[in-house]
């Protein structure tokens, strides 16, 4: 299994601000400061940051039990949006509920104020890290 003190952010988490607050055995916490260019053109959270969070966090929660030369990648996404966020940052919790042999199932929560504003189920698929991506 992977070692979680090799888990870092990816590049693409980095860009929009992700931070990796804590990463356990098939678990991760995730946050982000909310800035102006995560709205949407009607002053809310853009929807595909929310889905960038979920994406993220649940990918940090596979990366930590993934096995040793493997990579992981998203096959199915869903999320449900349940209220805007209110607040000035966000909180995604993510979990692995199913490990198989090649697909990895997560459910994620997202957080605003403590309140719930999302909630997102993904799938992620083991390859072989020189299998092309």
């Amino acid at each position: 299994m992977n070692s979680n003190k090799a888990l870092r952010m990816s590049p693409y988490g980095e860009f929009l601000g992700i931070e990796l607050d804590s990463v356990g055995e098939g678990k991760a916490h995730c946050s982000i400061k909310l800035q102006p260019q995560h709205l949407n053109t009607g002053g809310r959270v853009h929807g595909g940051v929310l889905t960038s969070l979920a994406d993220t966090a649940a990918g940090v929660a596979v990366r930590s039990i993934r096995p040793e030369g493997k990579l992981s990648v998203t096959t199915d996404l869903s999320i449900a949006f349940i209220r805007p966020p209110q607040g000035s940052s966000l909180e995604a919790v993510a979990e692995v509920i199913h490990a198989g042999r090649q697909l990895l199932r997560t459910e994620i929560a997202i957080y605003s104020d403590s309140k719930l504003v999302a909630k997102t189920t993904a799938t992620f698929m083991l390859i072989d890290a020189a299998q092309p991506v």
